[in-house]
């Protein structure tokens, strides 16, 4: 009945008008059938679950002394065209109120800075919390230099 519903408005259940929409009929009944929604939601489901699993994977460094000290490390051997960070000791911060800042260069080659207190690492890539999307300042890495 579902193919001669298929045919024509009519319903007249006839071969000849039948015929060109079994095809059509046959895939009808598969994508409504019930056990291929149950697969489509347990699919779902499962790949949901995936990302969320990997969104508790990514290794996040988010004290700001952990992450100062990876900048302090970073400062060392960095381009201070690309990355400099302007470092202030605990005692210099409770004299004046100074805090310590990076400074990076933006697209247009002018000088942003920003306050370490709102960087964090989320798998190498140094971070900015700001009020909607966070700001990528770049990716950290290490490599292993053999001396000549």
């Amino acid at each position: 009945m579902l193919g001669s519903t298929l045919a024509g408005a009519s319903g007249a259940g006839t071969v000849g008008i039948i015929g060109g929409s079994g095809f059509a009929a046959s895939v009808l009944a598969f994508l409504t059938a019930p056990i291929t929604l149950v697969v489509a939601g347990g699919t779902a489901v499962t790949v949901g679950g995936l990302e969320v699993g990997c969104y508790f994977v990514d290794e996040r460094i988010t004290d700001e002394e952990d992450v100062l000290a990876i900048l302090r490390q970073v400062s060392l051997t960095a381009n201070e065209d690309y990355f400099k960070l302007f470092d202030v000791s605990a005692q210099e911060a409770a004299e004046t109120g100074a805090i310590s800042r990076v400074r990076v260069p933006d697209e247009d080659g002018d000088y942003q800075f920003y306050e370490v207190e709102n960087l964090y690492i989320v798998n190498g890539e140094l971070l900015n919390r700001d009020w909607f999307f966070n700001t990528s300042l770049g990716n950290i890495g290490a490599a292993l230099v053999s001396e000549p």
